[in-house]
């Protein structure tokens, strides 16, 4: 090099900082598109067998509920019932015993 020649020296530039409120901000937004998508995509209540509760409705549909009003003062049609050993047990009521049926749902 001669005693002429400048030297350019190029300075790489400094890295960039993010504001900790733009960083705070930009997951605020990512959430909140997440949470909206979310709540667009889930199924409604006001489905097929979900009432207000959010319980499953009766199998079928609402159109196959009875109303318990419509059932009361009558007797009980005779039904069968399957244990949990695939047994099937005939039950007709009105025979002058009372019938007591216990469901453990959910326990086999």
């Amino acid at each position: 090099m001669s005693a002429g020649q400048r030297v350019r020296r190029i300075r790489a530039p400094a890295p960039s900082r993010r504001s900790p409120i733009v960083v705070v901000a930009v997951a605020a937004l990512v959430l909140a598109v997440v949470v909206g998508a979310w709540v667009l995509a889930r199924p409604s209540a006001a489905g097929e067998g979900a009432g207000r509760t959010g319980l499953p409705g009766p199998i079928g549909g609402p159109s196959v509920a009875m109303d318990v009003n419509t059932l009361v003062g009558k007797p009980a049609p005779a039904f069968t019932l399957s244990d949990s050993d695939g047994t099937s047990h005939a039950i007709t009521p009105g025979q002058g015993k009372p019938i007591v049926l216990i469901s453990h749902m959910g326990i086999t």
